[in-house]
């Protein structure tokens, strides 16, 4: 993605061959020809994201690209148009993807009791109240390039700080950071590991030191490949665990 092209028209880092995407109200199910009940993976886009955009995360190409990893992994993709639009917007971005997620179990196609969320960017704290309290489907999380603790200019709600969430499970967590990213991000995330590190707790971290925020649809590298089908692996298995 070059420094002025937006997301909903920047190529995803990894060549996919498409699989089939079913559309739903606020939701897409990738691969949903499965015929056995296979694990989820939530994709859960950062933001805030204006409303009015030409398209909408689902239908960008970096989330449609993970999506259909997720079907070549064995395992039924779902991207989520949350309502994150403005910093006040979290618990209703939360009850928009659990819904989803609610409607989606409830397909046949779906393993409704192996579930795992990613979330990216702007979208980590939303681990917060899973990390707090994971319902009794959620097999793991993940995060790529998440903010993950309050910085300056950003004073996280109460509930949305996912540093605050930690030792109160032990849910796997598969975390993707970037050596490039901005250091008030780049600080939560250091802090967040530090505390996740003292409570040893089960965190997989896939570093990309070369890597920016965004680099699944900006840097185009070997790099940048290796991670995301490193994050999606790691998914996969410990959602078929």
């Amino acid at each position: 993605m070059a420094a002025d092209e937006p997301p909903w028209t920047a190529d995803f880092v990894v060549d996919v061959t498409d699989v089939p995407r079913e559309r739903h109200a606020r939701w897409d199910l990738f691969d949903p020809v499965a015929r056995e009940p296979r694990p989820l993976i939530v994709f859960v886009h950062g933001g805030p994201v204006p409303p009015d955009l030409p398209k909408s995360p689902r239908d960008w190409p970096v989330y449609r690209g993970y999506g259909a990893l997720a079907a070549a992994a064995g395992c039924v993709g779902m991207t989520v148009d949350h309502r994150f639009h403005t910093r006040q917007d979290y618990a209703t971005a939360f009850e928009d993807v659990l819904e989803a997620v609610g409607e989606a179990r409830a397909d046949s196609r779906v393993d409704a009791d192996r579930i795992g969320i990613w979330v990216f960017s702007g979208g980590g704290p939303l681990l917060a109240p899973l990390l707090a309290g994971p319902p009794s489907w959620l097999r793991c999380l993940a995060g790529t390039y998440p903010i993950l603790d309050s910085r300056p200019g950003l004073e996280l709600p109460a509930g949305f700080r996912p540093i605050d969430s930690l030792g109160a499970t032990e849910i796997p967590l598969v975390l993707t950071v970037v050596g490039l990213e901005s250091e008030a991000v780049a600080v939560g995330v250091s802090r967040f590991l530090r505390a996740a590190q003292e409570l040893s707790l089960p965190i997989r971290v896939i570093d990309h030191p070369a890597g920016h925020h965004g680099f699944d649809s900006s840097d185009y590298t070997d790099d940048s490949r290796r991670c995301v089908k490193a994050a999606v692996s790691d998914v996969a298995q410990l959602l078929r665990r």
